[in-house]
């Protein structure tokens, strides 16, 4: 079974990359030149953006726990 962290950062990427999409779709309609370029390029650096944000957050998450957890652990001995 998985915890609710990563459920939730799963059910996250997964929107980052819809919005990418649609970002990427956006791109291509309204581009001038060269317009398949610009639609990988501008979903791509959202995707990219949003899953560094995505890690970062439960990187952080995570080693938040890790302290606490180890705080916990010092103050029962």
């Amino acid at each position: 079974m998985m915890n609710r962290t990563l459920y939730s950062m799963m059910w996250m990427m997964a929107i980052i990359a819809f919005i990418a999409l649609l970002w990427g779709t956006v791109g291509y309609v309204y581009a001038d030149t060269h317009p398949l370029k610009r639609a990988a390029f501008v979903g791509g650096g959202v995707l990219i953006a949003g899953w560094l944000i995505l890690f970062a957050a439960v990187g952080i998450k995570i080693s938040r726990l890790k302290a606490r957890r180890r705080q916990s652990n010092s103050d029962e001995q």
